[in-house]
């Protein structure tokens, strides 16, 4: 445990050394306290996009000099992570989720010292940083997870019968879910079969601090039945859900699945431009029942 609490001593270090390298930050925290920001950007909703940057929030940021904007938003998650400990007690969730939020905050906190610049409302991997600091997003190895979300109706119905009564019969409905997304600076170490069992692992775990959840699901060109045969290596992510409990539900083709999926495969690349294989998303979805009977929920004891 002795990791988890080292963030804590790293946390002055990096709030002296902010404001010793962008003079005038003191300032613009006086001009804009952090308090009306929360208000206007961390909405609670039950259902919303975590990458949702709501006018009044970007409008507070820019009255924030240019230069200081992104130190600015540094100095925010600092503060986040200063305020740990409470929050993370208001939320019911095992304890062993101290450790991926402490790791989580090392990882911040060395972005933050080597290029602070990455801090901007339209970076995705910022806002997923600034909502695991605010202990909303939960760090989970291969996948951060993310409590507000849902599905789409017409994606429910249009995926056939079999989908809308798995989405309405055995999770109850559509929303609020649990939903997966890859964050780039973690799945660098964690894009494995372990990985992602330990992902889908800790969103058991997580499920009981949030009865209101009616399941968990992602949404991804890799859970294309195809990708098995074009990139058998990646079979795995599909092979831990598919077949174990969950039930898969054709989403379509857009710009983004096939930017997505051509974007590091020169293989994939060819096959699309050849016609042979056209990028389609797929929805995975588990019932809170199905997820917890297919993954142990309770991790094995570790030391203090």
């Amino acid at each position: 445990m002795a990791r988890a609490r080292a963030y804590k001593v790293r946390l002055q270090a990096a709030s002296g050394a902010l404001a010793q390298m962008h003079p005038g930050l003191g300032e613009a925290l006086v001009a804009l306290p952090f308090a009306p920001f929360e208000a206007a950007h961390c909405s609670r909703n039950i259902v919303r996009r975590y990458n949702h940057v709501p006018a009044e929030a970007a409008t507070l940021l820019a009255s924030v000099p240019e230069g200081l904007r992104a130190p600015w938003l540094c100095a925010l998650l600092i503060w986040h992570m200063s305020r740990f400990d409470e929050v993370f007690a208001r939320t019911g969730l095992h304890n062993e989720f101290r450790l991926h939020y402490s790791d989580a905050f090392h990882r911040i906190l060395d972005q933050i010292e080597t290029a602070p610049s990455f801090a901007e409302l339209d970076n995705d991997s910022f806002l997923k940083d600034l909502w695991i600091a605010r202990v909303v997003m939960i760090p989970a190895f291969a996948q951060v997870w993310w409590p507000h979300s849902g599905l789409a109706a017409k994606r429910v119905f249009g995926a056939g019968p079999a989908a809308a009564a798995y989405v309405f019969l055995r999770c109850g409905g559509r929303r609020p879910l649990l939903e997966g997304h890859t964050h780039d600076p973690m799945a660098k170490a964690y894009w494995n079969e372990q990985g992602w069992g330990e992902a889908l692992r800790l969103a058991a775990l997580a499920l009981p601090a949030m009865p209101r959840l009616r399941g968990v699901f992602g949404t991804a060109w890799f859970y294309d039945p195809a990708v098995k045969e074009v990139s058998p290596r990646l079979g795995f992510a599909q092979d831990l859900q598919v077949g174990r409990g969950a039930h898969r539900l054709k989403i379509g083709s857009n710009e983004a699945a096939i930017a997505n999926a051509t974007a590091t495969s020169s293989e994939r690349r060819r096959r699309y431009q050849d016609g042979a294989y056209l990028p389609t998303d797929y929805a995975v979805i588990w019932s809170r029942r199905d997820l917890a009977s297919a993954y142990c929920a309770e991790p094995p004891a570790t030391a203090s």
